[in-house]
């Protein structure tokens, strides 16, 4: 009777509206339960310590590491470590496999620690201003930078991509509403709004996760592998499973998109729909029992409507704030393991330094743990801490001989869209978007309604001067592994003859090294060229160097080694010979330098 009353007050209220719900706003869409949270300010100052440690010289020991065995730090090698004034958790952990052992880190590289920064933060590399006054000066103040960095909307956006990747939004999967509502969410994780455990409650079971997987199991194997690091044992995937057995796939009609949206729906499994109470010979299907009784089921009332196949169920887009607070539940349970915490910051640890030192070196993942509850969950300490670690900082040359990976820096490939922004803004092209919560824009833009056109043209992708959507960034980016669609892959690195020769066109078109005149897309000479230096100036040894210089800045992020200068040099007399033009030299220079391998690692 109750299941009877239930329907036909639904169909009353989706014909009245729901009071409860805002008025769709196409550019600011989001809808979901990222909004409950995280409104008030942020959990932590964000002036974090440990910036600025003074690195010790190896301790002198009579048999230093080989490399044929882990490092083996005795009492006198703790004693030794526990005495250096090091506020960096990292390089507290760090000690005693490094100098606490007898083994030195490469020294801090200013000028390839500045570039690595502004990627990994700002998605970008330093402009020269930016590295003349954060990275050339003397005493850089890497603390300083990393807090400024951290303050910049970049970070959000470069943070926001990555958890882009990680659970792997796609619109024609999700609703784009549901997606535009994590991304909220991560926001204001990375905002220091959200401690990192309320992040997790919220998120692992957001419609984004819920209903992207085909069953409860797989949801709940997905949910492990995310926040925990791993795939869950047979009973603990079937017990976690019962928590998510409520969700289920369905649709939902948008009137102002004019689209049908995949979105997630709650069903009542464990619930005798005649009755409308809990089925007491079926309420175990929906509890956990490995962290205690855990139970989670929700009860139908007049906004359950029979689905497609006439099963009954309730669309979350009317789930109330008490409602999505229960639906956390499993992801409340996660948060009190310590793997939970461990993954969380060795999360961190792998976007920085591209390797995970916390499986090699299990105290400095312990001690970033530490860290981190020490913040209140505030995910951003980690993300100093790290950055502004010995670690992170020293040097990647001689990384090849050396036997210990800790004991040189980092070396990342470039995500595509770093490198393809980066070349934008050292040659004043616009080379147009795309945005990581629209996978598929063409799928909005076919319903042809005015709002889903404005929901795109308020994001990250372009429009041409006709009108249409301008697809070449993404075409470019999606051969080098970026913009992913999210259906089935996602995101990817690799040097390929196929990539190689993607990036040499596109180079060669900025570039323009053979002066093709009028061609589409090329710079323009003044961008490639030292600020009062003319196109048609007549080239010498002198101006060489000084354009050489200008482009090794804009382009590297670095000033040219004394070989290079002298390569510059040489070239500036034999183009002084025929007597060619500044352009002349900085297009084919150009080219060089920005196909170099430089331009792809950093």
């Amino acid at each position: 009777m109750r299941a009877r009353l239930s329907l036909a007050l639904g169909a009353l209220l989706l014909g009245l509206g729901c009071p409860s719900q805002p008025a769709f706003d196409p550019l600011s869409p989001a809808r979901g339960p990222g909004g409950l949270v995280g409104e008030g300010p942020p959990i932590t100052s964000g002036d974090f310590s440990g910036g600025a440690d003074l690195l010790p010289l190896p301790r002198t020991v009579a048999t230093p590491p080989d490399g044929s065995a882990p490092p083996n730090c005795d009492a006198a090698c703790e004693q030794w470590c526990d005495g250096q004034a090091l506020s960096n958790p990292l390089n507290q952990g760090l000690c005693r496999s490094l100098w606490g052992v007898g083994l030195a880190s490469a020294p801090v590289d200013p000028v390839a620690a500045c570039r690595r920064l502004y990627v990994d933060m700002a998605g970008r590399l330093p402009t020269p201003d930016e590295v003349r006054d954060n990275c050339e000066s003397a005493g850089a103040n890497w603390g300083r930078l990393v807090q400024a960095l951290m303050a910049d909307p970049a970070f959000l956006k470069v943070n926001r991509r990555l958890a882009a990747d990680r659970f792997r939004y796609s619109t024609e999967v999700v609703s784009v509403e549901r997606i535009y509502d994590l991304d909220r969410l991560v926001t204001k994780l990375y905002e220091g709004r959200v401690p990192y455990d309320l992040f997790a409650a919220v998120a692992a079971s957001h419609p984004v996760i819920t209903r992207r997987y085909a069953t409860a199991s797989d949801t709940a194997a997905a949910v492990f592998e995310r926040f925990l690091g791993r795939p869950p044992f047979d009973n603990e995937r079937a017990d976690f499973a019962r928590l998510y057995a409520l969700w289920v796939d369905g649709y939902f009609d948008h009137p102002e998109l004019g689209v049908r949206l995949p979105d997630a729906h709650i069903g009542f499994p464990c619930v005798d729909l005649e009755t409308g109470e809990i089925d007491e010979q079926r309420r175990g299907q929906c509890a956990s029992v490995l962290w205690g009784y855990n139970e989670l089921i929700l009860l139908p009332d007049f906004r359950a409507l029979p689905d497609d196949r006439g099963a009954l169920t309730t669309w979350s887009g009317l789930l109330t704030a008490d409602e999505w607070s229960q639906l956390t539940l499993p992801g409340r349970l996660l948060a009190r393991e310590i793997s939970f915490w461990e993954r969380a910051v060795e999360d961190v640890v792998v976007q920085y330094l591209g390797y995970d030192l916390g499986a090699k070196l299990p105290e400095v993942r312990d001690r970033l743990v530490r860290w981190l509850l020490q913040h209140d969950g505030d995910i951003r300490s980690v993300h100093y801490a790290v950055a502004t670690s010995a670690a992170y900082l020293q040097s990647a040359e001689g990384a090849p001989s050396a036997s210990y990976r800790w004991t040189y820096g980092p070396l990342q490939q470039m995500d595509a869209e770093v490198w393809i922004d980066s070349l934008a803004a050292a040659t004043g092209t616009s080379l147009g978007g795309c945005d990581h919560r629209i996978s598929n824009p063409e799928l909005l833009l076919e319903a042809g309604s005015i709002a889903a056109y404005r929901l795109v043209e308020g994001s990250g992708w372009a429009f041409d001067t006709e009108g249409a959507l301008d697809t070449g960034y993404a075409e470019l980016a999606r051969t080098l592994g970026g913009c992913p669609e999210n259906v089935v892959g996602g995101r990817y690195r690799i040097v390929s003859i196929l990539t190689t020769a993607t990036q040499l066109g596109n180079i060669a078109r900025l570039c323009n090294p053979s002066l093709e005149p009028g061609l589409e897309g090329a710079a323009a000479a003044e961008r490639l060229l030292p600020a009062g230096v003319s196109p048609d100036k007549v080239v010498s040894a002198d101006l060489a160097e000084q354009v050489g210089e200008f482009q090794y800045l804009s382009f590297f992020g670095r000033r040219p080694n004394e070989v290079e200068r002298a390569e510059l040099r040489g070239a500036g007399d034999q183009c002084a010979l025929t007597l060619c033009s500044a352009e002349e030299l900085a297009r084919p220079l150009c080219f060089a330098l920005l196909s170099s391998a430089e331009r792809i690692f950093y």
